[in-house]
């Protein structure tokens, strides 16, 4: 499986989660990278992803993911690390299906230390492909007018502190 967009693959964790017979199993490890992008890992019991997000606007998100692989014990102890947060991910459908989409919520573990070191330490070319695309990707958006802008006042929200 090769690189696809967020919608795509909340579309497949969402099949293969109601196929599950281990629901328990499933966990999700999030944290921002060096870039100021989110990197999130759903990983079930055997395989885990990864979904890679840079925020446009206040309630839009551009993503790409991907299946990275087996799960093995030393991914699975880095999935327990951090700190425990409520996550929550729309994923909206095509076209066709405008007003669908896929809403995934739970608790996830917060650790940009934890998801640097998968990304560096694990998944370090299929990272690189992800980075890639996203970053042709905001390129093209920054070529619209009005993505431009809206990308902007989202980056300037992001910079203003809160007290």
């Amino acid at each position: 499986m090769g690189i696809k967009s967020s919608a795509d693959i909340a579309r497949i964790l969402k099949e293969k989660w109601d196929k599950s017979k281990d629901k328990e199993d499933w966990r999700v490890l999030t944290g921002m990278n060096p870039k100021g992008r989110y990197d999130m890992f759903i990983g079930s019991s055997e395989r885990f992803w990864q979904l890679k997000m840079e925020h446009t606007d206040s309630n839009e998100v551009i993503g790409f993911g991907l299946e990275v692989g087996k799960i093995d014990d030393d991914i699975k102890k880095l999935f327990g690390t951090g700190a425990p947060v409520p996550f929550s991910l729309i994923a909206p459908q095509t076209p066709k299906k405008a007003n669908l989409g896929i809403i995934m919520a739970g608790i996830q573990q917060y650790s940009s230390d934890s998801t640097h070191s998968l990304c560096k330490d694990y998944i370090s070319e299929k990272q690189a492909k992800l980075d890639d695309k996203l970053d042709s990707e905001i390129e093209r958006m920054s070529s619209d007018p009005v993505l431009r802008r809206k990308y902007k006042e989202q980056k300037e929200r992001e910079r203003k502190s809160y007290l």
